[in-house]
C-alpha cells in the first residue's frame, strides 16, 4: 500500500485504523518522557512482568491510562472526559458501578451506547499479562468467569437485552468473548488479536526503542484495518457479534 494513498480511497475501517494507530503513539511517548525506553524494549522482547516502580504507577493503571484507554478511544469508544464526547454515542466508563446491586464483582470498563441488544464489558490487565497462548491469560480468565457465572443475566433479561460481550486485554493482545443469554451459547477468542508488533514499530519510528522497519504508517494502518478493527471498533462490534451467532 502506498504511503501516500489518497484519503478518498480509504475505507471506513482504514480511517478507524488510522485513528487507532495515532493513539498507539501515546504509550511509547510516555516511556520516552520517563526515560524508560529500555523497559519498553524489554516488554517487547520477553514476557517479563511490567515494573511499576520504573514508571511511577501501578502497571495496570499505567497500561489503562496510556494504552488501553487511548486504543478504546481510537476504536470509537470515547472517554467521557474527551473534548470530542458530546454526551451521546459510544463511550466508555471506567470502574462502573452500574451493576453493583446485581453482581458483587465489577469490570474495569463498561462500553455504553453500542447497541440496544448488547452489554459490553472490558477486563484490563498490565502489559504482558495476556499472552496469545499458554497459561498466562489473566484478562481472558476474568472474562470467562463473567460469562460462565452468567454475570448480569438478571439485568439483561429485565431489559430484553440479548448479548453479553467481554473484551479482555493487556493493551497488546485483545480477545473478544460473547454469550447469547437467550440460548446460553458462548463464543471464545472470536477473535484474539495481537497488536504489539504495531506498537513496537510505532515506538521504533519515534526513536523510543532501537530497531528499523521497512514498513510505514500505512502498513500499520492496513494491518489494524484487516485484523483488529472489523471486530473491535464501535461501529463494527454489534454486527460482528450477531453474525457470529447467526453462522450456526
Amino acid at each position: 500500500m502506498s504511503e501516500y494513498r489518497s484519503l478518498d480511497s480509504l475505507t471506513k475501517d482504514d480511517k478507524i485504523a488510522g485513528k487507532v494507530r495515532r493513539q498507539l503513539e501515546v504509550f511509547p511517548q510516555k516511556f520516552r518522557e520517563l526515560g524508560e525506553g529500555g523497559q519498553l524494549s524489554e516488554l517487547f522482547r520477553s514476557p517479563k512482568k511490567f515494573s511499576g516502580a520504573r514508571v511511577e504507577q501501578a502497571p495496570e493503571v499505567f497500561t489503562e491510562q496510556y494504552l488501553i484507554g487511548p486504543v478504546l478511544h481510537g476504536l470509537g469508544y470515547l472517554s467521557s472526559a474527551s473534548a470530542e464526547y458530546d454526551g451521546s454515542g459510544p463511550h466508555f466508563i471506567r470502574q462502573p458501578i452500574t451493576y453493583r446491586k446485581v453482581e458483587p464483582k465489577q469490570p474495569d470498563y463498561l462500553l455504553k451506547n453500542i447497541d440496544p441488544a448488547i452489554v459490553c464489558i472490558v477486563e484490563a490487565k498490565a502489559v504482558n499479562r495476556e499472552r496469545m497462548t499458554g497459561a498466562k491469560t489473566r484478562a481472558s480468565d476474568d472474562i470467562q468467569d463473567y460469562l460462565e457465572e452468567d454475570a448480569f443475566c438478571k439485568f439483561l433479561r429485565d431489559l430484553d437485552q440479548r448479548y453479553l460481550v467481554g473484551i479482555g486485554t493487556d493493551g497488546f493482545r485483545w480477545t473478544l468473548w460473547m454469550k447469547d443469554i437467550h440460548t446460553g451459547e458462548e463464543r471464545r477468542h472470536n477473535p484474539k488479536v495481537d497488536i504489539s508488533d504495531v506498537v513496537r514499530k510505532v515506538a521504533s519510528r519515534r526513536n523510543v526503542i532501537e530497531g528499523s522497519f521497512s514498513s510505514g504508517a500505512s502498513d500499520e494502518r492496513e494491518h489494524l484495518a484487516e485484523e483488529f478493527v472489523p471486530a473491535f471498533a464501535a461501529e463494527n462490534l454489534p454486527k460482528h457479534v450477531k453474525s457470529v451467532f447467526e453462522e450456526n
